[in-house]
């Protein structure tokens, strides 16, 4: 009788063998017990479902080492889209470079008195490594990964305070096994967080409750790892032996029956195992794993038994033990995580709950459960402990800060190594990758009392432009929130291309300008600021001139008012009909009385035939003034104009010339007395009723401010700025013409004199129709002004247009500048007009409403793209 064994396909088992005569009984039974056990209790570590019900644990903290401390107060996320901010990549950014450097983390997040504090605190296993360097470690590489996250240094009163009297008050606790895992069914980083932990809990009353979550992290050194992995790999290849047998059975006339009882695996770590579970270790570690693994190892005896018959025919069956199989697999995936853990880091992780109650206790833990739990928790389940009181494990975490060990002192001899895997496992915690322990202590992705999150993860351009000779600082250069080393600086004669500053109320506007203001005044650039709301820079002009040589003193006129804190004002004189010049230089009084008569039909209340007659009532006075030099075109500047009042009776004159019936006339006469009286009555015909206007050369060669304020009416406001802009144009094209220095400097590209409009819309407001026939001079303004922001560049003269709401100006406002400076806005469509004006990403464009006061978004014809700017404050 051959017992030869050999392996027989399916086809084969049949082959000249009658159906009748196949009668050989196989009862042999291939164990599964051992590898389910190995299985419950040391892959899915089951015995630790029994930890709620041990009595007593290890209290020895003599390794506690001191713990410095950072308090998280506020976190960066993306502006429109938080998911889109990958804060659990960087968070784990965090956690490998504290691996790296060896150093122990431990997460904080408590929730006290309806606020939540999430603190980091540190110390290094390093021999040599203070915990004050470990946690400056620490803020560096939070702020280096995650920047514009704020971290505040806790002193050790603060300690004493915050935590370690904020955790004294519990009395009890628990904890959480298990290896956490990422749901990839859908987006786990922002349904797998804390966010629901860190908002509270509540019962059913409406009080809160008191918490705080405790992950310790120890790091593990790589040759810990490599030999762990080593030991899972001998003992894969040592299970692959079982994993699948082939029995051989052989028919002989004569039946033989033998018998034997051998272990199936008697060396190794199975050998070494079963010697742990069945030898004298038995009962001392019974009452730790339970007697269940030791109980099921009686399966791997009495394995054989064999039936001989006379017949030669070989019947081969083969067994598959899918314990072992799976066991297999188990070990195979472990060890996947434990090379990422070689990649990114290792760590012993224990978390622990602390509460009032046991209630809470529970409460917690299963809101963690639910979060924890994804597709590949199975590997160890997740599993919830609640500990008894007086175990100790309570005192171990709230005052020692350490990793609650599994047995009690009296139990097992201090440091000695009982689990197959190492002392590792020997703790009620868990061994995690640096990708887990981020999923276990994971960062709040919402806004929570004492927990800010700040929109501003994105990324500008933190390079601006070179500049070689002159510059303005304007401020620093700002990156995802973090304030850069390198400085913003703009060519002060790159102002002359024109500037638009816009920004809500409060948002640093003003103070933008005055740094710009200051900066070219001191560079002997004369500035004249218009104001026609509010008295802030009448304030600050003030303020500058008790500073300022005599010189250097800015002018300063508000209609209205004599004498302002203290200083007493120039009167602003406006005569509608003087063209703006320098001294002695020639002026075109047609072309001006075209330019007043559009001004005037825009401005005043006009239908029907009355426009026809303003433009010849104009034509007429200044013919009637100025005879045939008027006509001449350019003429010398006389000593006096025409008065605005003269214009009634111009009108008078005008009318009967036309021989319209004297009903008509009558009409028309009184329509035109009554505008034109309305032009000369109050403050309006103060500055506009007059022989002569200001000295042009001091409003328009020197530092000026005009406030119109108290102007109360808005269409006045905007008709006087009309004119002030009208005869701004003229002297600039009179100084070009006509001042050779001056046109020298200006073919340069020079910027020789800044002129600042806040509140613009009062002359740059987009056109609306005047469909009431009421007059709009803000059409008037905007059209003139269109026509100077394209050409008087040219002359040197730049402008600088500030305002709260963007789109209430016109188009060329945004096309026709060259720096925009952009703080922050809150209505949608103003962000889209100053974004394409800037040229801004999605994701930039949704920054500008969430930037700080004196945070900028700038951009001009020098840079690559734009940047964010904190503007530097003035003095």
């Amino acid at each position: 009788m051959s017992s030869v064994s050999r392996d027989i396909l399916m086809k084969d088992l049949f082959k000249g063998i009658e159906l009748d005569r196949l009668k050989i009984e196989n009862d042999i039974k291939v164990p599964n017990e051992f590898y389910q056990n190995l299985l419950d209790y040391f892959m899915e570590r089951s015995y630790l479902n029994r930890l709620s019900e041990r009595e007593r644990f290890s209290t020895d903290m003599s390794n506690t080492g001191k713990i410095t401390w950072l308090r998280i107060t506020r976190l960066p996320v993306h502006p429109d889209h938080m998911e889109d901010y990958e804060l659990l990549s960087r968070w784990q950014g965090v956690l490998a470079s504290m691996h790296a450097w060896g150093h122990r983390t431990i997460f904080l997040l408590n929730r006290c008195g309806g606020e939540t504090r999430v603190y980091l605190g540190t110390t290094s296993s390093e021999k040599g490594v203070r915990s004050s360097d470990a946690v400056e470690q620490m803020r560096e590489s939070a702020s280096g990964n995650m920047p514009g996250i704020e971290l505040q240094a806790l002193s050790p009163e603060e300690i004493l305070d915050q935590i370690s009297g904020g955790l004294s008050t519990y009395q009890a606790a628990g904890a959480v096994t298990g290896i956490p895992s990422f749901r990839n069914s859908r987006k786990a980083g922002m349904l797998q967080t804390l966010d629901q932990l860190s908002f509270g809990i509540r019962d059913l009353n409406g009080n809160e409750k008191d918490y705080a979550l405790l992950v310790i992290a120890d790091p593990l050194k790589d040759g810990d790892v490599a030999e762990l992995i080593g030991k899972m790999r001998r003992l894969s290849s040592e299970i692959h032996l079982d994993v699948s047998r082939t029995v051989s059975e052989t028919e002989s006339q004569s039946e033989n029956k033998n018998k034997g009882a051998a272990a199936g695996s008697g060396g190794g770590l199975l050998g070494a195992l079963i010697g742990s579970c069945i030898g004298g270790g038995a009962a001392q570690i019974g009452s730790i794993l339970g007697m269940g693994l030791a109980t099921g190892i009686g399966g791997l005896t009495g394995m054989q038994k064999q039936i001989g018959m006379s017949y030669s025919r070989n019947v081969t069956t083969q067994y598959l033990d899918r314990f072992a199989q799976y066991a297999e697999q188990l070990l195979e995936q472990h060890i996947e995580r434990m090379k990422k853990g070689r990649n990114l880091g290792f760590w012993n992780t224990g978390v622990y709950v602390l509460g009032n109650t046991k209630k809470d206790i529970r409460t917690v833990t299963g809101m963690l459960r639910s979060v924890y739990s994804g597709d590949e928790t199975y590997l160890e389940p997740i599993r919830l402990h609640i500990f008894k009181d007086g175990s100790g494990a309570l005192e171990t975490v709230k005052y020692g800060m350490e990793l609650v060990p599994l047995t009690a002192e009296e139990e097992v001899e201090k440091g000695k190594e009982w689990h197959i895997f190492g002392k590792v496992f020997q703790y009620v915690s868990t061994p995690m990758n640096t990708e887990e322990l981020s999923l276990a202590a994971s960062l709040p992705r919402r806004d929570v009392p004492g927990l800010r999150f700040v929109k501003t993860a994105v990324r500008f351009a933190n390079n601006p432009a070179e500049l070689a000779g002159d510059s303005i600082t304007l401020g620093r250069v700002v990156d995802t929130g973090v304030i850069q080393n390198n400085e913003y600086k703009i060519d002060p004669h790159a102002l002359v291309r024109h500037t638009l500053v816009t920004g809500s109320t409060g948002s640093g506007k003003s103070t933008t300008c005055k740094t710009i203001i200051r900066e070219v005044a001191e560079r002997g650039i004369p500035v004249l600021i218009i104001e026609p709301a509010k008295d802030d820079y009448m304030r600050w002009a003030v303020q500058e001139n008790r500073k300022l040589p005599e010189d250097r003193r800015f002018q300063l006129y508000m209609p209205g008012v004599k004498e302002f804190e203290g200083e007493k004002l120039s009167e602003l004189k406006l005569n509608p009909f003087q063209p703006g010049a320098v001294r002695e230089a020639p002026v075109d009084l047609m072309q001006r009385g075209e330019k007043l008569t559009a001004v005037l039909n825009a401005s005043l209340p006009v239908s029907d035939v009355l426009p026809v007659i303003i433009d010849e009532t104009v034509y007429s006075y200044l013919y009637r003034s100025f005879k045939a030099p008027f006509l001449a075109g350019e003429m010398e500047q006389p000593l006096v104009y025409p008065k605005m009042d003269g214009m009634i009776e111009m009108a008078k004159d005008v009318l009967r010339a036309r021989n319209y019936e004297q009903k008509v006339q009558d009409n028309i006469g009184a329509s035109l007395e009554t505008r034109f009286q309305y032009l000369v009555r109050g403050t309006r015909g103060k500055i506009l009723n007059v022989s002569r206007s200001t000295e042009f050369d001091e409003l328009f060669r020197k530092p000026a401010v005009i406030n119109l304020s108290r102007i109360t009416n808005e269409k006045d406001r905007a008709l006087i700025m009309s004119l002030l802009m009208l005869s701004l144009y003229e002297y600039r094209i009179s100084a070009y013409t006509w001042d050779e220095n001056w046109r020298r400097e200006a073919q340069k590209n020079h910027l020789l004199h800044l002129t600042v409009i806040e509140e613009a819309h009062n002359v740059l407001s987009r056109p609306r129709g005047d469909y009431g026939g009421t007059g709009n001079p803000q059409q008037a303004a905007a059209d003139l002004f269109v026509s100077m922001l394209s050409e008087i560049r040219s002359y040197g003269e730049g402008m600088m247009i500030v305002d709260q709401v963007p789109t209430r100006l016109i188009p060329d406002a945004v096309k026709n500048t060259n720096y925009k400076i952009v703080h922050r806005l809150t209505s949608p469509d103003d962000c889209d007009v100053m974004a394409a004006g800037l040229a801004l990403r999605p994701d930039q464009k949704s920054l500008i409403v969430s930037l700080g006061i004196g945070n900028a978004v700038i951009c001009g014809d020098m840079d690559d793209a734009a940047a964010w700017v904190k503007i530097n404050k003035v003095e």
